[in-house]
């Protein structure tokens, strides 16, 4: 038994009791250079979550103060100190007050008003926060009790993230958001609490000496105190994980319904939507009849997280809608996915019709360019018209690509007028080219007669 205590023993390398007291007393200090480093802290914190930069925010994780005024806290319960404790809790609110203020300040002013990632991770804490905060204090504790400090102190910041939840709660308030402010706040409580609960644990353990005599009174005071503030911070964040398990367990679902039930011969799902218990599934080609939406129905009813999910198969044959209009279906669901903060889906599927969009808007730009230029450099052109081509192999697999010019011309071309209209469209596409040379007055859809061989 008493080799599994030299394992655990925290008590061996720890600094002296004087040492760990100064030491506690100056990282809780509001001014000075711990002032402007908070100030530092708070704009790149900020600057961080505007602009969805990880390696910003986990810098202004880095060198933010605030752990100080928390641990302090905790070695002032641990101490039965009440002058102490006032003093720093005195100190941390003047610290969160100022940061939120001046994060408010910071997203009034910058144009860039929209939430991004960064900050809605931070609005819906759980459980697994409490953890991380709780193992973080125990960590940042240790680490700030021994004789030389370690590498433990920076890595703690970055687990328990205080200074990103409380910009992003001034974002809140820049916004008008309560969503954002209160789910931020409640995330930095949680840190705060369970950052001094695990410090007084750690300091009680190394017995760091009682200020003065302390009352029975004052003891079961704060026994309790600590018991119900707990469960005030824990209860909620439970909660929160609850719901947030079960909506990825159901996210999880969708995706398998979508990908293995609807995974339809002569219909395409280009985008769906899960709002309110209604499954919204926009399907184009051949129509889907009511047999089949019912055997769907009943498949969606299979997975247990979507049993009292409604499906509603919005679709239209595919040559009723062309790519601008699928666009807008695919634009119109992932902006209504972002707004309400689960569009990750929405975004795969995006993803999945990007290519031949990119290609869309590369041959409108072709386009645009080759009407502007051609008459100056072929005066016989009138106009052109073209898009890329894809070739086919055996196994139905893309081999290569070449780009299709359809040219109306005011009289015939030679064939060596014709072979440098096509050198030079090939060289703006950068691609093979075809081209199809009409006559503007005698325009034929089966050949081109707008090339002259026997000049």
């Amino acid at each position: 038994m008493g080799e599994w205590r030299d394992v655990f023993d925290i008590k061996r390398d720890s600094a002296p009791v004087e040492e760990i007291a100064a030491r506690i007393d100056a990282d809780s200090t509001v001014k000075g250079a711990n002032l402007v480093i908070l100030i530092m802290a708070i704009f790149i914190a900020s600057v961080g979550l505007n602009m969805n930069s990880v390696a910003v925010i986990i810098g202004a994780m880095l060198i933010s103060p605030l752990m100080g005024g928390i641990v302090a806290t905790g070695y002032g319960m641990a101490t039965y100190d009440m002058h102490f404790i006032k003093k720093s809790l005195v100190k941390l609110s003047f610290q969160v007050v100022f940061a939120l203020l001046t994060a408010a300040v910071y997203f009034s002013l910058t144009p860039i008003t929209t939430p991004s990632p960064e900050m809605l991770a931070r609005t819906a804490p759980t459980a697994w926060d409490v953890i991380i905060a709780l193992c973080g204090g125990i960590a940042g504790a240790i680490g700030n009790t021994r004789q030389e400090k370690s590498n433990v102190i920076p890595g703690v910041a970055i687990a328990t993230a205080l200074m990103p939840p409380l910009c992003t709660a001034g974002y809140g308030i820049a916004a008008h958001s309560f969503h954002f402010f209160g789910g931020a706040l409640y995330l930095f409580f949680i840190n705060c609490f369970f950052i001094t609960f695990s410090s007084f644990l750690i300091f009680k353990i190394l017995r760091v000496p009682v200020c003065g005599g302390v009352s029975e009174a004052h003891f079961r005071y704060q026994r309790w105190f600590l018991i119900v503030c707990g469960l005030v911070v824990t209860v909620p964040s439970l909660y929160m994980a609850y719901v947030t398990a079960n909506e990825n367990i159901r996210d999880s679902q969708v995706k398998s319904f979508i990908s293995q039930d609807m995974d339809l011969e002569a219909s395409s799902v280009v985008a769906y939507e899960l709002d309110h218990g209604v499954l919204i599934v926009d399907v184009i080609g051949a129509p889907l009849d009511d047999q089949e939406i019912e055997r769907l129905q009943a498949s969606l009813h299979q997975y247990g997280q979507l049993r009292q999910t409604t499906l509603k198969v919005v679709q239209g044959p595919a040559s009723q809608l062309n790519q601008e209009q699928v666009q807008e279906i695919i634009n119109a669901r992932l902006a209504n996915e972002l707004k309400n903060d689960s569009g990750k889906s929405y975004k795969e599927l995006a993803n999945q019709y990007y290519g031949s969009y990119k290609r869309d808007a590369a041959d409108q730009n072709l386009l645009r360019s080759l009407n502007r230029q051609a008459p100056v450099l072929f005066p016989a052109v009138r106009q052109i018209s073209g898009g890329t081509l894809s070739t086919l192999n055996g196994e139905e697999e893309t081999e290569g690509r070449q780009w299709l010019a359809y040219i109306v011309v005011s009289r015939q071309l030679t064939a060596d007028e014709a072979g440098r209209l096509q050198q030079w469209i090939q060289t703006q596409a950068d691609m093979p080219v075809v081209v199809n040379i009409q006559l503007q007055d005698t325009p034929s859809q089966f050949y081109g007669n707008g090339i002259d061989w026997n000049p």
